[in-house]
């Protein structure tokens, strides 16, 4: 796999990368697309001094993958009930991992909320509105994005156009933050090449 140049703060995320990279590549390269999708995010919202943050929680958002079996990982089917809830574990795994190698709880909470949702339907915690960080807002729209225009095991890779579609339709349930899309659409592009992806 070629040697991606980082721009991390902490000399520990580029080993974590490495093993992330070893075990599942597909989640690998999402975290890369994920945390510069975020940092162009915070910069285009004007929040210039959570941007390098923002990028560091891209590429650790899923670290706790590392602790998911394999056979989850790589699965062509539908979760069960069962399986659904020990994919969600990674989460949970990922906080505990920053907690551990003593990374700042502000980063570990930003990478703790990727899949709350604004209504209260996320995990792991269910929290609702303001109790969702900005910055937790803003990775949960990168992480959706990313995800969407990128192939997975069990799909085809989406349209940009399409993605949107989709994270409009999350925006009007009241699952995403409007301004967050509303920054990612002006700016969806610039997404789509940081993800390796072109109109």
């Amino acid at each position: 796999m070629r040697k991606v140049k980082l721009r991390t703060i902490y000399p520990l995320t580029e080993n974590l990368l490495e093993q992330l990279a070893a075990k599942d590549k597909t989640t690998y390269l999402h975290s890369l697309h994920v945390a510069e999708v975020a940092s162009l995010l915070a910069r285009e919202m004007g929040f210039v001094g959570e941007e390098r943050a923002l990028y560091e929680a891209g590429l650790l958002h899923d670290i706790g993958k590392l602790y998911v079996p394999q056979e989850l990982l790589f699965t062509r089917r539908v979760f069960s009930s069962i399986e659904r809830l020990e994919m969600q574990k990674h989460v949970s795994y990922t906080y505990a991992i920053l907690t551990y190698h003593n990374y700042p709880h502000t980063l570990a909470e930003i990478c703790f909320q990727h899949h709350e949702r604004l209504d209260g339907s996320g995990y792991p915690r269910g929290l609702r509105g303001e109790a969702i960080t900005l910055e937790g807002r803003i990775l949960a729209v990168a992480d959706v994005f990313a995800a969407l225009i990128s192939p997975r095991p069990y799909r085809g890779a989406l349209s940009p156009r399409q993605a949107v579609e989709i994270l409009h339709q999350e925006v009007l349930r009241g699952r995403l933050a409007m301004e967050v899309v509303a920054a990612l659409v002006r700016k969806l592009d610039e997404c789509c090449v940081l993800c390796g992806k072109h109109e």
